[in-house]
């Protein structure tokens, strides 16, 4: 994670489908993604303040973190999910993905990232 810092590169991965943060919002991001910009730009005690809060990412991570969070939704479902979420955080039995933690990288062995022989055999023909 240093080297992320030195370089201004950050390596955190979306939250897709296997994701253990994923819930019912379509464009959520990770926790980890705020968790860096509340280390970066505040401190213990200081309020963090999201308008559009969704299923709470910011305020979890302000709240883990020891700040304080404000957040602002009109959609009930995702307010409903954002309480639902700080209540796990508060029992310690939140799913995230903890902060740091290095990016899977596949060893090229599983399915899915396999290049299917069909089209190794297309490209060999394109040659």
């Amino acid at each position: 994670m240093l080297n992320e810092w030195e370089t201004g590169l950050w390596n955190i991965p979306n939250v897709k489908a296997n994701h253990p943060e994923k819930t019912l919002h379509p464009c959520q991001f990770p926790i980890e993604l705020v968790e860096r910009c509340i280390l970066a730009f505040t401190e213990p005690g200081d309020w963090v303040i999201d308008p559009f809060s969704g299923v709470g990412s910011a305020m979890l991570a302000a709240v883990k973190l020891g700040r304080r969070a404000l957040g602002c939704e009109r959609e009930d479902e995702y307010i409903a999910e954002a309480k639902k979420r700080m209540g796990l955080l508060f029992s310690g039995s939140l799913p995230y993905r903890p902060l740091g933690k290095p990016v899977h990288q596949p060893t090229g062995r599983e399915k899915v990232s396999q290049i299917p022989a069909l089209w190794l055999g297309q490209q060999e023909g394109l040659q």
